[in-house]
């Protein structure tokens, strides 16, 4: 598993929040660790509320290659810069559009080495709106189901799943028209 996407300094992505092309090839290598526990440590990454989860084509490395491109024609080389210019419409944000249309909120990071904090705009192209706990349960449902702990997607088999990893509560039922079906088959592309 990687603990990371590889993306250059400034900027700062979890890519296990939002970039679905990161998920899905973690999920391919869980073939190689067949232990699922393994993944809580990853998984925590994720948190708990709504995010943004980018489907484009973009990998997390063109992504920040773009965005650094757009600061630097900007003249934004420093900290400093980059905290001034966030905040000069009275915001604590700006909003950034790559080639591939989709809109990247960058804000100010935490880390000093990583300070451009980026994530999908809400409801950008090439993005759907997630919550946590179900793209919790969607990456063990793959997961599971490639290293064969499951051979159907059912409701009985996702809610030991639910109980076994996250210790979350039942859902009442699946079909393929939640909110998990729906971004399984998104996955699944």
């Amino acid at each position: 598993m990687d603990e990371n996407c590889l993306i250059p300094l400034p900027i700062n992505l979890n890519c296990w929040k939002h970039h679905a092309g990161f998920i899905k090839k973690q999920i391919e290598s869980v073939l190689e660790i067949k232990e699922l526990v393994a993944l809580k440590v990853y998984l925590l990454r994720i948190g708990e509320s709504q995010m943004d989860l980018y489907f484009g084509e973009y990998s997390p490395v063109k992504i920040s290659e773009q965005i650094l491109y757009y600061l630097h024609k900007k003249k934004i080389f420093s900290a400093r810069k980059y905290q001034d210019w966030l905040s000069k419409d009275g915001k604590d944000y700006q909003l950034v559009e790559l080639k591939d249309m989709s809109t990247w909120t960058l804000r100010l990071g935490d880390d000093a080495e990583r300070y451009v904090h980026i994530h999908p705009g809400r409801y950008s192209p090439n993005t759907v709106r997630v919550k946590a706990t179900t793209l919790k349960t969607a990456i063990l449902v793959l997961c599971s189901e490639n290293i064969c702990e499951i051979k159907t997607i059912e409701t009985e088999k996702i809610n030991q799943i639910r109980k076994k990893y996250l210790n979350e509560p039942p859902i009442k039922s699946y079909s393929s028209a939640s909110g998990l079906g729906r971004l399984l088959e998104l996955f699944y592309k």
